[in-house]
């Protein structure tokens, strides 16, 4: 439950059986410093068969044996789309403790402690993750989804053109799990008929951390809606009321996908929620960085930097922003 500390026992394995037959594995790290801005790990270990998350193109064997994972800082300028055969060039440990994805990026270790290596051309990201019990569920459906977020505290390094630089701060981690599409065909047509996806992850100070979640299906019918807050020193909470997010302007044009699809991108975005009696507790405006890579799903990760408030007080600072428009 939202609110209560995270259950320890909770698994984070890979794919196994038809009630599991796809996952998610999540890092992500909203405020490095220029030129990286932010780094993240969006891996999905086999295909769920949702819209918004379908890279059907990058198939190469299988849907239950491809893994496609968004890892990337901005000063990454190519290879932030990673696609691995699991059979062929991952190892996972069953219970998740070691997660190899060829050789781009390896995390390993159990609740609390993580590390996490991504190795790239152009840069080198090393990080070691201590997690909190501070959790926010998107979904806890038995046997079918279940998705969650710690909140984390990360430090390690940067290497960049033969500079290292050290980093810490808040990060996430996150796990999903699901019976998705392919649990019942193998056919890659099928799809659950989500339309689009936002998610944004900024750190309001160096305690507290908020996540935005929309999710939308069809005529914009609203799938999943909310607010997140949780701090190193509390719990926090989930909020809806008089939540709004909102596009001011786009890029003047259009990015291309791999498949060949046209996905409009934020330039400037803005969002705001209300606390439990109709007060403003936090409103965001953004600026997007124009730093967007494909890969998360069938969208883009990218950042923004943003002034606003909590609580009444000045905000200010960058955010991760994951953004997929397939309407």
């Amino acid at each position: 439950m939202n609110g209560s500390p995270f259950d320890a026992t909770q698994s984070m394995s890979p794919p196994s059986g038809w009630q599991r037959n796809w996952v998610h594995y999540g890092v992500m790290v909203p405020d490095l410093p220029e030129p990286h801005r932010s780094f993240g790990v969006t891996s999905i270990v086999g295909t769920p068969g949702v819209t918004i998350f379908a890279n059907d193109h990058a198939i190469t064997t299988t849907p239950s044996d491809t893994a496609y994972t968004s890892s990337a800082t901005a000063s990454m300028t190519e290879g932030q789309f990673l696609v691995h055969s699991i059979a062929r060039d991952c190892e996972f440990a069953s219970d998740g403790s070691h997660l190899r994805f060829g050789e781009d990026l390896v995390i390993d270790g159990t609740y609390p402690h993580f590390t996490v290596r991504r190795t790239h051309p152009e840069v080198t990201v090393e990080l070691e993750i201590e997690a909190t019990d501070k959790v926010a569920h998107f979904a806890n459906i038995p046997g079918l989804y279940r998705h969650w977020s710690l909140l984390a505290t990360y430090r390690g390094h940067i290497d960049y053109r033969g500079e290292r630089v050290q980093v810490q701060g808040l990060c996430t981690v996150e796990y999903a799990a699901g019976a998705g599409m392919h649990s019942v065909t193998t056919s890659t047509r099928p799809k659950l008929p989500a339309k689009f996806f936002a998610y944004n992850v900024i750190n309001v100070d160096d305690r507290t951390q908020a996540l935005l979640v929309e999710v939308l299906g069809p005529a914009g019918f609203p799938i999943h809606q909310a607010v997140y807050l949780r701090s190193l020193d509390g719990y926090g909470g989930v909020y809806t009321r008089g939540l709004e997010f909102r596009v001011r302007e786009y890029e003047s044009q259009p990015r291309r996908t791999p498949d060949g699809r046209a996905m409009r991108l934020p330039k400037s975005l803005s969002w705001q929620v209300l606390d439990d009696e109709g007060r403003d507790l936090i409103t965001i405006d953004g600026t997007a960085g124009g730093d967007y890579s494909y890969g998360l799903g069938a969208g883009f990760v990218g950042t923004y930097d943003y002034t606003g408030t909590y609580l009444g007080r000045a905000i200010t600072g960058r955010a991760y922003l994951e953004y997929i428009d397939c309407r």
